[in-house]
């Protein structure tokens, strides 16, 4: 790895670190970058929830107690972000069983005790509640991220990231580097170990990003598992999993028709168009939009994806968006890591009594179609 990332900085090298002079957007982005909520180690308050909640068919709770606390385990890197851990950090632990079958808790601790809870959560829940474990993947080291690291933040926002490239190098919608691949392979082997050993459970649906990082480290981590399983990989392009839209290139996706033809074995969500609407070169998204992206992406997945465990591959902020709109402790991760996220979906009646917080709670989906 460190001798790609070095081949890159020699490319790299003439490119001058002086930032040029800012404008309004330029702002946002500088902003937005260096103020990031997933830095801070509290949990989103019932009035952040409230901002990033809709009242259209469910209210997400996050569940702790079942796997490692991430905010306290990336503390142990010195970038404070977080990686993949054994078993995911699942939780050897026994499971309150009020209602449920008591033998669950006779299963070994780990994977196959929490997948067959799991499932009686599932079974026997009602009014339409129900409990999904989300693999959430942020892709791995993209051009992107290496031109970044060696221009400097400044100069990246406020220049660079409005180029498709320098003539030698592209980073609009930026491919992973050589080392990000490994990353990737690295945690496909993880997740062959991980069924082999562990008894994790593969994920029944694959969600993706259509920005190409996203789709290189889904086909890469998944392939090898799900063809020992005799499984095709067929990831679901989502264009609300989508980092967040910024004026940056890299955030800009590729056409339809070249999604389709890189990635034949993705499958396209319908609606998709052919060009990137939603990307403009003049403005950034607010926080409260993306989180509105984050609320219908959930909507979409648990009104219409029965599967218990499903993954996601997206990107950084992304992430910080979801963790936003369940209610869950804020934590960054690396490159190529992949987080548990154990999550209840309560299903909201149209005539039914409401609290207070949800009473509260901005529609967000008015802000996101808002002008």
């Amino acid at each position: 790895m460190k001798q790609e990332i070095q081949r890159w900085l020699q490319l790299l090298k003439a490119r001058p670190r002086e930032p040029t002079p800012t404008d309004p957007a330029d702002d946002l982005i500088t902003a937005s970058s260096s103020s990031d909520p997933a830095t801070s180690n509290e949990t989103a308050t019932s009035a952040e929830r409230g901002r990033i909640a809709s009242a259209r068919a469910f209210l997400y709770s996050f569940m702790p107690g079942y796997f490692v606390d991430y905010v306290e385990a990336a503390k142990d890197y010195p970038d404070a972000k977080a990686r993949t851990l054994p078993k995911l950090g699942i939780l050897p632990r026994e499971y309150d069983v009020t209602g449920l079958d008591p033998s669950i808790n006779g299963y070994e601790p780990g994977w196959t005790r929490f997948t067959n809870y799991l499932k009686q959560l599932n079974e026997r829940s009602s009014n339409g509640d129900s409990y999904k474990v989300l693999f959430v993947v942020r892709h791995g080291l993209g051009v992107h991220n290496i031109v970044m690291e060696e221009v400097g933040s400044p100069a990246w926002n406020n220049y660079w990231s409005h180029l498709d490239g320098d003539g030698e190098v592209i980073w609009a919608d930026a491919p992973l580097v050589d080392a990000g691949i490994a990353q990737a392979e690295e945690l496909a082997q993880f997740w062959v170990d991980g069924v082999k050993n562990d008894g994790m459970p593969l994920p029944g649906s694959l969600y993706t990003s259509p920005l190409v990082r996203c789709l290189e480290t889904t086909k890469l981590v998944y392939t090898p598992v799900f063809n020992s399983h005799g499984r095709k990989v067929r990831p679901i392009v989502k264009e609300l999993l989508r980092e967040l839209l910024t004026d940056h290139t890299c955030d800009r996706r590729s056409t339809r028709s070249r999604i389709a033809d890189s990635f034949p074995e993705s499958i396209i969500e319908p609606g998709f168009t052919e060009e990137d609407e939603l990307w403009n070169k003049d403005s950034t998204e607010s926080p409260e939009e993306h989180d509105a992206r984050k609320q219908r992406l959930l909507e979409d997945i648990f009104s219409n994806d029965s599967s218990p465990f499903v993954s996601l591959t997206t990107h950084s902020y992304a992430l910080s968006a979801i963790l936003r709109v369940i209610g869950a402790p804020k934590f960054r991760i690396a490159e190529a890591t992949m987080v548990p996220l154990f999550i209840k979906a309560e299903r909201i009646h149209p005539n039914q009594p409401q609290s207070p917080e949800v009473t509260e709670q901005v529609c967000i989906e008015a802000i996101y179609t808002s002008d």
